[in-house]
């Protein structure tokens, strides 16, 4: 298994957050080696929406949508190309919803 490290792909994971969220001025993107977040950075919601991509212990990769109530989905592979597909989907899908309120 290849050692991944998402800080590697940093570039990438700004430019999705620039494509999906240039219009909306109240989101962040925070890349760590192990997890990426793109994340409604408001002060009037204490749980924001967000879409979150992370590397676990055992090799697997976990990405986790977040509505602002509650977790609305989650996926978890071992494929980083799979992740990474999933990943876009979910970042879409909050983009979306943001835009709506």
């Amino acid at each position: 298994m290849t050692k991944i490290n998402i800080s590697e792909d940093k570039i990438k994971f700004i430019n999705l957050h620039k494509s999906f969220f240039n219009d909306l001025n109240n989101t962040s993107c925070e890349i760590s080696d192990n997890k990426v977040t793109i994340f409604e950075n408001s002060s009037e919601n204490a749980d924001p929406a967000s879409v979150e991509l992370e590397i676990k212990n055992d090799g697997l990769f976990s990405i986790y949508y977040w509505d602002g109530y509650s977790l609305a989905d989650s996926y978890q592979t071992e494929d980083y190309n799979s992740a990474m597909k999933q990943y876009k989907k979910f970042a879409k899908k909050l983009a979306k919803n943001l835009r709506r309120y």
